[in-house]
C-alpha cells in the first residue's frame, strides 16, 4: 500500500513539474490529424487557443492515447479532455461538460464497395473495425459478431484496404484526412451517417468555475465569425463529396 501511495505521489510531482505553469490549461487529446496535431495547427487546437485566450489562459494540448486520456483527466492529472460526446460524466464522475459544443462530428462507415446502410442494424453482420476508445462506436456495436477493435486509424484503414474488414467506422472528416495521408484513394464513406453528435470539452471538476467562462468564449467566437473562419481554414482542403 505504501509503495502504491509513493508511486502516485511521485507521478503527481513529475506532472507538477511538467505542467506547473498556473496560466496554462492542459487539455488531453488522442487526435493526430487536422483536428489536433503536434504543430498546433489543427481546427480544435486553434479553437481552444482562441477560446482560452479570451478568458486569460493558455490552452496547451497534450497527446494521450484514447482510453488513457479520459482516465488521466478523471484522476486530475490533466485539466481537460478535448472532444467527447455528451454523457461522459456518467462513466467518469470527476468530469464536467462545457455546455457549448466544439463541433458536430458525423460518424460514418468507410468501405471499398457500396453497401446499402441505414442505421446500426444494417451493418450488424458485416466485418467492422473500430478504434478502441471511441465510446459512441463501441457502445452501439457491443454485441456485433464480427467486430475488431484496433489501436489507431492506421490499423483501421489498413485492414479495410487489405480486405480484412467490410467497413471501418470513423468520423467522416478525420477519416478523409487519414485516407489522404495514407493514399488509400479507393476508400470512401457511405451515406447516411450512422450517427451525428455534438462534441464537447470536458474539464476536471476542480475547474468548475471555468466552465461558464469557456462556454461564453466559444459562443462569442461563433457570434463574431472567428469560429467559422477557423473551421473553414482548417477543413475545406479535406472536404470531399
Amino acid at each position: 500500500m505504501k509503495k502504491t501511495v509513493c508511486a502516485v505521489l511521485m507521478l503527481l510531482a513529475v506532472l507538477s513539474t511538467l505542467y506547473g505553469n498556473d496560466n496554462k490549461f492542459y487539455i488531453s487529446t488522442s487526435y493526430k490529424n487536422l483536428l489536433s496535431n503536434p504543430e498546433k495547427s489543427g481546427m480544435l487546437d486553434r479553437i481552444m487557443d482562441e477560446a482560452f485566450h479570451r478568458i486569460g489562459l493558455e490552452a496547451e494540448i497534450v497527446f494521450i492515447p484514447t482510453e488513457k486520456s479520459l482516465v488521466d483527466v478523471n484522476a486530475g492529472l490533466l485539466d481537460g479532455e478535448l472532444n467527447r460526446v455528451a454523457g461522459m460524466e456518467n462513466q467518469f464522475p470527476n468530469l464536467l461538460q462545457v455546455p457549448e459544443p466544439n463541433m458536430t462530428m458525423h460518424f460514418v462507415a468507410f468501405a471499398k464497395q457500396d453497401f446499402q446502410i441505414d442505421g446500426w442494424e444494417s451493418i450488424r453482420n458485416l466485418y467492422i473495425g473500430i478504434v478502441k476508445g471511441w465510446k459512441i462506436l463501441e457502445q452501439n456495436t457491443t454485441d456485433f459478431p464480427h467486430r475488431s477493435l484496433v489501436p489507431s486509424e492506421t490499423e483501421l484503414f489498413t485492414m479495410l484496404h487489405k480486405d480484412r474488414l467490410d467497413v471501418a467506422l470513423y468520423s467522416k472528416l478525420t477519416g478523409y484526412a487519414a485516407l489522404e495521408e495514407m493514399n488509400y484513394d479507393e476508400l470512401f464513406h457511405l451515406e447516411p451517417p450512422l450517427v451525428s453528435r455534438k462534441m464537447y470539452l470536458y474539464v476536471h471538476k476542480s475547474h468548475a468555475a471555468l466552465v461558464p467562462k469557456i462556454a461564453d468564449a466559444l459562443r462569442s467566437m461563433k457570434d463574431d465569425g472567428s469560429y467559422q473562419r477557423i473551421v473553414s481554414d482548417s477543413t475545406d482542403p479535406y472536404i470531399k463529396p
